[in-house]
């Protein structure tokens, strides 16, 4: 009877003390390779669950604090070269996308060339 309790608080304590947090964060990819980059690199231990979806810019992922941190992730996306929502991305990382990767430049609206209509500023 002794051991029996003794198990039982044992599970209880740990299903106190480790908790699953689901969150979905905004990650600047820009295709499929992407995608399988940035789900590759979040396949480690504290992570349970991570999709990307290229259409939205998403990512769900799920973790458990206790093995890893927001912050962790966040990190790991922005040293593969991807910024989000709450970090740079790493240059070094950035540079070394294949083209389709690296974020698309766009062109500010009133630069030499005219507005985004095409005609020449005066």
């Amino acid at each position: 009877m002794k051991k029996t309790l003794i198990a039982l608080l044992m599970v209880c304590t740990v299903g106190v003390y480790a908790k699953t947090i689901t969150e979905t964060i905004l990650v600047k990819g820009e295709c499929g390779m992407c995608k399988e980059k940035i789900e590759a690199a979040l396949d480690i231990p504290g992570i349970s669950f991570a999709e990307w979806d290229t259409e939205t810019k998403m990512l769900t992922v799920r973790y458990n604090d206790k093995k890893v941190s927001a912050t962790d992730i966040h990190t790991t996306i922005s040293k593969l070269g991807y910024a989000t929502d709450k970090m740079a991305a790493d240059k070094t990382g950035q540079a070394a996308l294949d083209s389709c990767c690296k974020p698309k430049e766009v062109k500010a609206c009133g630069s030499e060339k005219g507005c985004c209509s095409g005609k020449k500023k005066s």
